[in-house]
């Protein structure tokens, strides 16, 4: 005997939220200039991918829920490490030059469960 099982769209875009994957796609500065960037208990970002404008980039990093998270960016790690737990924001700049880069979280698994996310400098 054979099931068959129907899953409508609904359900299907719900299981694929839950896997993860953070918010919307790609987050671009706010009109201040600001990156906003948010961390989530789940171990997430709000955004898959950041856009910004070569020079003095400002970071915002703040968090939903309690679990400390960092928000780095690879190969400047000596230079910025913002972190967060609480519920609370911490801030932070660095001179990009145009490329990709990306940013992760240094908590012990966080990156190894999706905890990283693209950053593209025009």
């Amino acid at each position: 005997m054979r099931l068959r099982m129907t899953i409508g769209a609904g359900t299907t875009a719900l299981l694929l939220t839950a896997c993860g994957g953070g918010g919307s796609s790609v987050q671009a500065p706010s009109e201040d200039g600001v990156l906003r960037i948010t961390s989530y208990d789940r171990q997430d970002y709000d955004a898959e991918g950041y856009e910004a404008q070569a020079g003095t980039v400002r970071f915002e990093f703040s968090q939903v829920g309690v679990q400390e998270h960092t928000l780095l960016v690879e190969g400047l790690e000596h230079q910025m490490r913002l972190v967060v737990v609480d519920g609370s924001t911490d801030a932070g700049s660095l001179d990009l030059e145009p490329g990709r880069y990306v940013l992760y979280c240094d908590i012990a698994g966080h990156r190894a469960s999706g905890m990283e996310a693209r950053l593209t400098v025009n």
